[in-house]
């Protein structure tokens, strides 16, 4: 799809709020993330008899805002906003082919509805194609945009604040590198670890308590880099925002009442123990030689 214009390939937000169910809710449900994100959309400006404007389901980017929305605009799929960003944003170049995945049923089903509706009104030219599935490709079919049968290829592919859940996050990145065209780009909003940090017994035993990610997940910021070289990626960057992400989003939940005081109490917990939110992003090689 590539030949005709700019392609995208967006991976579903995971997000931390998957621990505010661990921790506090206890829910033990297949569909852990729901639609209780709207709440956190709304705006004090906004009629609290109307549902939010936007819909959000990410931590953010909190450098020069306090609010919310504004602070998630930087990543993020959930129920369809950064797909309808993608889309919508003037500064952006037009997409000949955007795809999306979510494992969440209920996520996928209002993306759908959202993007739909907005291309109805807008009459875009883009071919948007979204998926219900593993970010990663697990079976033999082709029907997922990553699987070696697929005739899928992407300029760019995005998982945003959520490859840290994967199963495995080097086995995504291996399934991206094989689906980019030369010189597209991966990039990710994700979580790593200082190197010191990983070797006390703090993050050990509180990684291993709350299960944020799959041990093999839990990786330095360095050896991120050199996992992403490894696989065959060039020009890899990798910048730390944890400043900007973290204390903000932290104080934020903590003012939205208890139950989100918890999570961010929680996400405080896992900034002590060596957790860094980090941009990192990789090229695929135009030549072999």
């Amino acid at each position: 799809m590539s030949d005709s214009g700019t392609t995208a390939f967006v991976l579903s937000s995971g997000v931390l709020l998957l621990i505010t169910l661990l921790v506090s809710l206890r829910m033990r449900s297949k569909d852990p993330y729901g639609l209780f994100h709207l709440t956190l959309n709304k705006l004090p400006s906004q009629d609290p008899k109307l549902p939010p404007a936007t819909e959000w389901l990410n931590m953010g980017y909190w450098k020069n805002t306090q609010s919310f929305p504004a602070a998630c605009q930087d990543v993020g799929h959930g129920t369809g906003e950064s797909l309808l960003l993608l889309l919508s944003e003037p500064s952006l170049p037009q997409l000949s082919h955007l795809v999306g995945v979510t494992s969440l049923e209920v996520h996928h089903q209002r993306s759908v509805e959202r993007v739909q509706k907005y291309q109805k009104v807008h009459n875009t030219d883009t071919i948007v194609d979204l998926y219900h599935a593993d970010a990663i490709c697990t079976s033999s079919g082709a029907f997922h945009p990553l699987s070696v049968f697929s005739e899928e290829t992407f300029d760019s592919i995005l998982a945003l604040d959520c490859a840290y859940h994967f199963k495995t996050r080097r086995l995504f990145l291996e399934q991206a590198h094989d689906k980019l065209v030369p010189g597209g780009t991966v990039a990710l909003a994700d979580i790593c670890f200082s190197s010191q940090a990983l070797e006390t017994r703090w993050t050990r035993s509180l990684t291993s308590i709350l299960r944020l990610m799959p041990r093999d997940n839990m990786i330095s910021k360095e050896d991120y880099v050199v996992q992403l070289q490894q696989i065959g990626y060039i020009d890899v960057v990798l910048e730390d925002i944890t400043a900007n992400v973290f204390p903000s989003f932290s104080r934020f939940l903590k003012s939205q009442g208890w139950g989100w005081w918890v999570l961010g109490t929680v996400i405080d917990w896992y900034a002590s123990a060596g957790a860094r939110f980090v941009i990192i992003s990789g090229k695929k090689a135009t030549s072999t030689t």
